[in-house]
């Protein structure tokens, strides 16, 4: 079964393996599949979400296992058919701060790999935004602020930042785990969380 906590990744390979277009879509696609209530999912279907070809997304597939992100999950009734799901549900990527030089340039190539990912998904909203039920357009928000902190007072607010993360995305399970379908009243959001001191 996989892990629910969130994992924190700090080995450069690993980083580097996920640092690519494709295997970011497999990753937000296999999170969306979770929260759908779907155990994983074929590689022609992840392909055909990515705009690949089943071949191309296998590679990216296997790479993606291979580092530790993804596991096979039981198959359908069809013995041929392989299906795939994440290993976890969240995760927190960084080098760590005593890390060599080499392996914090990896973990700013993959922060900007996150951070393009994550653009791409919103420019997709803004371009649906305005023709979604009006409940569904309030729930977007983009926020920007500056607080004065202390570093505990600081450490504080990330901290119960995360708390609250973590207490939804166990709500959002509960949920899939209980309908499978957005037809109870849930829908999926997308989120993205920056803490970062200003310079």
């Amino acid at each position: 079964m996989p892990d629910l906590a969130r994992v924190r990744i700090t080995d450069p390979e690993r980083m580097k393996a996920l640092a690519h277009p494709a295997r970011l879509e497999v990753f937000n696609f296999l999170s969306r599949r979770r929260l759908q209530g779907f155990e994983g999912a074929t590689a022609t279907e992840i392909a055909e979400a990515a705009g690949m070809t089943p071949s191309a997304m296998s590679y990216h597939l296997r790479t993606l296992a291979k580092t530790g992100y993804l596991e096979e999950a039981p198959n359908r009734g069809d013995a041929r058919e392989r299906v795939w799901r994440l290993k976890f549900q969240s995760l927190d990527i960084g080098a760590e701060a005593d890390a060599p030089e080499s392996d914090k340039v990896v973990s700013r190539e993959m922060a900007q790999a996150f951070n393009d990912q994550h653009a791409r998904s919103f420019q997709r909203w803004l371009e649906v935004r305005d023709q979604v039920e009006p409940e569904l357009r309030d729930l977007s928000n983009l926020s920007q602020g500056q607080l004065r902190l202390t570093i505990e007072e600081a450490e504080e607010f990330r901290s119960r930042l995360m708390e609250l993360n973590e207490e939804f995305a166990r709500k959002s399970l509960a949920h899939a785990a209980r309908s499978g379908t957005e037809e109870d009243g849930t829908v999926i959001l997308t989120y993205l969380t920056r803490i970062f001191p200003h310079t």
